[in-house]
């Protein structure tokens, strides 16, 4: 597999490609086991974020959003035709949906809604400039728990937007929490919900990977069991 054509998929997944680019990883996508694996994992992430709750996005970001969406959709084998449907309808919405699926709480995000408009809108800007950057790349993993983690980071962003699907319901006094690996030192990266939950995680700097473990509930400063799942980042 291409690492250069698998770091189309993101940007695959929004219709956010050329002609050339879209015909040249659509050849691949043929070819690659991973890339149609991952693929409707990532339509699915992205459709949970544009039907989640929404607010009105500032016209001038919406419009932005808009530009960087190619009008005509292409059905995949992997992808079911609605999904991709859902997908296109909820993209005028992706920018709005952040702003109940994440809000910036120390390294990480929480999930919250915001009073405050201003702060609202720069939330729906990181959300959505992570998943919609040229760069943006893909990775997922298994969690040994049950479920899967994926993983979607821009290097010229220096962050990700990390999801949850399926995740294995924890008794009341545990969580999932998130890590970031700096060459095998762990940097707390914010709590990880049980119900399809997603975490924006900025400065990664020389982050090579993602990790999860179980925690006593509201967090810890540093791991104290192992890893249920640990993706590496694309490089």
């Amino acid at each position: 597999m291409s690492n250069d054509l698998h770091g189309l998929l993101a940007p695959y997944a929004l219709d956010a490609l050329d002609a050339d680019e879209r015909a040249t990883f659509e050849a691949h996508l043929d070819q690659c086991e991973t890339c149609q694996a991952e693929l409707p994992g990532l339509v699915e992430t992205l459709s949970r974020v544009g039907e989640a709750e929404s607010a009105t996005p500032p016209p001038a970001l919406r419009a932005s959003v808009l530009a960087a969406v190619s009008t005509t959709t292409q059905q995949r084998p992997v992808v079911s035709l609605d999904s991709r449907r859902r997908l296109r309808r909820s993209l005028p919405q992706l920018v709005a949906a952040a702003a109940v699926v994440a809000a910036m709480v120390g390294g990480g995000f929480a999930v919250i809604e915001h009073d405050n408009v201003s702060d609202m809108r720069a939330d729906q800007e990181r959300v959505t400039a992570i998943i919609s950057a040229a760069d943006a790349t893909t990775t997922s993993g298994n969690v040994s728990t049950g479920g899967t983690l994926r993983v979607i980071s821009s290097k010229s962003h220096s962050a990700a937007v990390v999801s949850g699907s399926s995740l294995k319901e924890l008794p009341g006094d545990k969580v999932y929490q998130l890590w970031t690996m700096h060459h095998g030192i762990p940097k707390d990266a914010g709590l990880l919900g049980t119900k399809d939950g997603m975490v924006y995680v900025p400065k990664l700097g020389d982050a090579v990977a993602v990790a999860v473990t179980v925690e006593p509930q509201g967090g810890s400063k540093e791991p104290t069991g192992e890893p249920v799942a640990v993706t590496d980042l694309a490089t």
